[in-house]
């Protein structure tokens, strides 16, 4: 741990005078707590960076792949800008996508025919903030969602 913060410090120096951290292995004196430089790595190789020759090149169909994004889950990033479209604010849409437990919670709540900017004024302030003041998360809530 002492070489690795004398080394986060070091970096940090050369950094902040102007100067760029060189591809090197240093090595590290627990006595008198600084690190040298052992030997430049200036290419790729020395880092062992290089094709693994007993691999052979993965060719996935174009059919595979819709397969594969067509099994995927609605992520949160979608999910969010579906919330938006709803006329949800985006902060309230960022909080309802932040855990996917609350934003299950909340599409079965829009399921049983809430409406969204109302539902989620709802959830994100009053059962939030109760769910909060009592140390439970949303999936131990005792309120149920339909």
């Amino acid at each position: 741990m002492q070489a690795i913060e004398h080394e986060a410090l070091r970096q940090v120096e050369v950094l902040e005078s102007g100067g760029t951290i060189v591809q090197e292995t240093r090595l590290f004196n627990p006595d008198t707590g600084t690190t040298r430089s052992m030997r430049s790595k200036e290419d790729a190789h020395d880092y062992r960076y290089f094709p693994d020759p007993d691999l052979l090149p993965l060719e996935l169909d174009e059919a595979f792949l819709a397969d594969c994004r067509a099994s995927l889950p609605e992520l949160p990033d979608a999910k969010r800008a579906r919330y938006e479209a709803a006329g949800i604010s985006p902060y309230q849409a960022g909080v309802l996508t932040a855990e996917v437990e609350a934003a299950r919670w909340f599409d079965a709540l829009l399921d049983a025919g809430a409406k969204p900017v109302a539902a989620a004024n709802w959830t994100t302030s009053e059962l939030f903030g109760a769910l909060n003041r009592v140390g439970k998360s949303i999936a131990e809530s005792p309120v149920c969602s339909r």
